[in-house]
């Protein structure tokens, strides 16, 4: 990708005419430019494929960030997703103003509902919040939120149920419908098995310049292996994190593809472009000590998701996608409860074919995650406390507290029973 960091001449007036003040992505150099523009149009695919999850009035209970914060009813909950959308629409020409309000509503929004706390949003949003800090700040710690996403990607895929069940179910497409030789399905699982190698590759090798080019060429090959399988011609499945793999490439060329300027040009660095040449982690981190808030959010951004391995800090602002350590839990139902569910719930009940625990589980489990995501479209938040809360709406169609039963395993300790209004600490063995 050839970005030039100084702007075409045509919106490159000499100082001597006086330099107009930038409006939107005009006057920009071209690396900032292109990191707005990917940023607000990967946010505005994703919002649009995700629109059920962000009105008030539907099947899936809301998780208000509290119970007393104010959820707007019809049509307003409209209105605000509507007001969001052209906010990143106007930001492309009104940068700062659309950008400011486009992180103040869809921060309410996610406080009346924390399933909209998607990972993709969060990654866009902090980078978002990055990009009205002055620059060099601003491409640093953008740059050093990208690395720190693949860092914290393939951390959080070292454990073994990652390896036990991503591998197989994410090549199986390969075997069962494209029908691939199995030598070949094979060499598959074993490089989707290394994806946590290649993501803590990528992120560090992203500052290391002579392997900067393979880093940049694994990033696009996972991505482009993620559109593959998870694509249309693959599982069909979770269209939101599509162009969010299509932008995850594109930041990454954006932000750490070398520039390629003419000689004519290569003395016209601008000062508030400087860290276009500073391709090095310590040149970033020097450009990014110049703003206390840009460093302080960075540090944060990058340090919190430790807690994630103790429950204190979410797993979709963890980098957990598809790592296979979110909390689970299973809910558990008796025939005649879920024949009292709507014919939309009662879809989503399967008869369980093993033995099971009478006294801790039921002979059909209810699969609200699939329930929740064909209603809202996204994955619903994999948290103890919201699926306490799935668990308290469904007890409106229980008669017989023994009707309904949940076990929560949460990140960190012990697993828990819920019956009615008991719940008990379930020992491990």
């Amino acid at each position: 990708m050839n970005i030039s960091n100084t702007p075409p001449d045509s919106i490159a007036p000499s100082a001597e005419a006086g330099t107009p003040k930038p409006r939107g992505l005009a006057g920009l150099d071209r690396r900032t430019a292109w990191l707005r523009a990917t940023l607000l149009t990967a946010c505005l695919f994703g919002l649009v494929i995700s629109y059920p999850v962000w009105l008030t009035t539907r099947a899936v209970p809301l998780l208000p960030i509290s119970k007393s914060f104010p959820i707007l009813p019809s049509p307003l909950d409209k209105f605000l997703f509507d007001a969001m959308l052209l906010a990143l629409v106007l930001a492309f020409r009104f940068f700062r103003r659309g950008v400011i309000f486009f992180l103040v509503t869809s921060f309410f929004a996610y406080c009346e509902d924390q399933n909209r706390g998607q990972p993709w949003l969060y990654m866009y949003w902090v980078m978002l919040l990055f990009t009205l800090f002055p620059e060099p700040a601003a491409i640093a710690a953008c740059r050093l939120a990208i690395s720190v996403a693949y860092v914290w990607g393939g951390l959080q895929k070292l454990q073994p149920a990652f390896f036990n069940r991503v591998p197989d179910w994410f090549v199986a497409p390969a075997a069962t419908r494209w029908h691939w030789p199995g030598e070949l399905v094979e060499v598959l699982r074993f490089g989707i098995a290394c994806a946590p190698l290649f993501e803590l590759f990528i992120g560090i090798c992203l500052w290391v310049p002579r392997f900067r080019k393979a880093a940049i060429a694994a990033a696009l090959l996972v991505h482009l292996a993620a559109l593959v399988f998870l694509g249309p011609a693959g599982y069909n499945y979770n269209q939101v994190i599509w162009p969010w793999n299509a932008a995850m490439m594109a930041l990454v060329l954006v932000l750490f593809a070398e520039t390629i300027r003419s000689p004519r040009r290569a003395t016209a660095v601008s000062a508030a472009t400087e860290s276009e040449s500073l391709l090095s982690l310590a040149g970033n981190l020097a450009a990014l000590r110049r703003s206390r808030p840009a460093l302080i959010i960075l540090a944060l951004y990058s340090v919190l998701p430790l807690l994630s391995y103790v429950g204190y800090w979410d797993s979709y602002f963890s980098f957990t996608l598809y790592a296979e350590n979110q909390a689970k839990a299973d809910i558990f139902v008796t025939e005649a409860f879920a024949n009292r569910l709507p014919p939309a719930m009662r879809a989503h009940v399967h008869k369980l074919r093993q033995a099971y625990n009478e006294q801790l589980q039921g002979p059909f489990v209810f699969d609200f995650q699939a329930w929740a995501f064909r209603e809202l479209h996204v994955p619903p938040l994999l948290e103890p406390r919201s699926y306490l809360n799935i668990y308290h709406h469904l007890g409106r169609y229980a008669r017989d507290p023994n009707e309904l039963r949940m076990i929560v395993s949460p990140r960190y300790g012990p697993a828990v029973f819920y019956q009615g209004n008991i719940h008990l600490v379930i020992p491990s063995k």
